[in-house]
């Protein structure tokens, strides 16, 4: 199959899918009230982080799933699994089926990970690799973009859980054009319990009493990849793929952390509906421009640094403090600016280390972190808004963002590396 084909079915699926898995959440209140659940803000909040929470904790056995039987098969899974989470919402009568619905679709979902772990496996060009996540990453901000507006005018002519029934038909068609790719192959060590670059190393048994099996311990040691270290101390940072997963999950509380609470926070400025979609959406539409724009000039400038992507972040949500609504609109593009930076460095790493034969695990531990990442952010809020007010989001994601900065700083003392 023709490399550009290849791609756009794979990005053409990603946003089909996540349209659907990204637009939704918005309008859990409604869906609550055609249940006749109640509305306290507890249930909405649980409900929003759910499918993710569900996402997370099973992202490990996905990526185990997709390096054994194959990215391609991981992939129609994961589309599968949205068209059967989402006909389960749809046909919900009640709280607790809505609440099934849900968990089906962030377990069996996941189409992030499994998008990206198929393309790793396919596209060896570490430059190439590095655009098209980048891209990935476009296909789920256009998503952020598009779905509020194009829902936002079905919710006002059809029930919300009904849209569901019509939704699932997106990864139904993803699923039909899924079958078009080319399957990947499995390399014969992907298969079983055989360690690989991302299993942990563990320490040999009886090496003692075993001289023979202490030196072969130890040769096999040299001969392992530079990534393969334990988890403890100064080793976790010498692992590059849980370095940079470490630092996703920053990049995503981050980010979430200020999306629960922004409609409230924006209506303190006397603000319409209209306005305030607009506000909220600014930081995506933000990145989509910068992407697009960099595509062109990116042989022109250095790598974009990711200590200082957070430090733009930590600035654009300590100005959301400001009381002066130009400010915030400032606020809301340098967001969009900084997540740029920050995706554009992350992908450019993930890239450099990818190693195809295991990105099934590579890219589901990276996924899953993120998850856990909004997961912690959406629980930390729901707790600190009720006790310090609607600007406490900002606060503690300019925090973690200062957290990243540090953490960086430590690892670029250790390794001398540009992150």
């Amino acid at each position: 199959m023709n490399y550009r084909i290849m791609v756009a079915i794979v990005l053409c699926c990603h946003y089909l899918s996540a349209f659907s898995a990204l637009g939704m959440p918005l309008f859990l209140p409604i869906m609550l009230q055609e249940l006749d659940a109640p509305l306290q803000s507890g249930w909405v909040g649980l409900l929003f982080i759910l499918p993710t929470l569900m996402t997370a904790i099973a992202a490990r056995y996905w990526g185990r799933f997709a390096d054994t039987y194959g990215r391609k098969t991981s992939l129609l899974r994961a589309e599968l699994g949205l068209v059967v989470g989402f006909l389960i919402c749809g046909f919900s009568q009640s709280l607790w089926q809505l609440v099934i619905g849900l968990s089906v679709q962030g377990l069996f979902g996941g189409t992030m990970a499994a998008s990206n772990a198929y393309l790793a496996t396919s596209i060896t060009d570490k430059n190439a690799l590095k655009q098209v996540l980048n891209f990935t990453q476009f296909s789920a901000r256009l998503a952020l973009i598009t779905a509020p507006i194009g829902l936002g005018f079905l919710v006002h002519h059809y029930e919300v859980l009904s849209l569901y029934r019509v939704l699932a038909i997106l990864p139904l068609l993803a699923l039909l054009l899924s079958f078009l790719l080319k399957k990947d192959v499995i390399a014969a060590g992907n298969i079983g319990t055989t360690a690989n670059i991302t299993q942990l190393s563990k320490a040999p048994a009886n090496t003692k009493n075993n001289n023979g099996n202490s030196n072969k311990a130890k040769s096999d040691k040299k001969q392992t990849q530079p990534s393969v270290q334990a988890i403890t101390g100064e080793a976790f940072f010498a692992n590059p793929y849980l370095f940079i997963s470490l630092l996703q999950f920053f990049l995503a509380f981050c980010m979430v952390a200020t999306f629960p609470y922004f409609l409230p926070f924006a209506k303190t400025f006397g603000l319409s509906s209209a306005e305030i979609g607009q506000l909220y959406a600014m930081p995506h539409a933000i990145y989509l421009i910068c992407q697009l724009l960099y595509g062109r000039i990116s042989h022109r400038m250095p790598a974009m640094s990711l200590s200082l992507g957070f430090t733009v972040l930590a600035s654009a949500v300590l100005l959301h403090l400001t009381d002066y609504l130009a400010l915030i609109w400032l606020a809301r593009m340098l967001f969009g600016v900084g997540m740029f930076m920050c995706y554009q460095s992350l992908h450019a790493q993930m890239a450099d280390t990818n190693q195809s034969k295991h990105s099934g695990k590579i890219f589901s531990r990276y996924d899953a972190l993120a998850k856990w990442g909004g997961v912690l952010a959406g629980l930390s809020v729901t707790l600190f808004v009720p006790i310090f007010g609607l600007l406490s989001p900002f606060m503690l994601s300019a925090m973690m963002a200062v957290i990243a900065i540090i953490t960086i700083n430590i690892y670029q003392a250790k390794y001398s590396k540009t992150v």
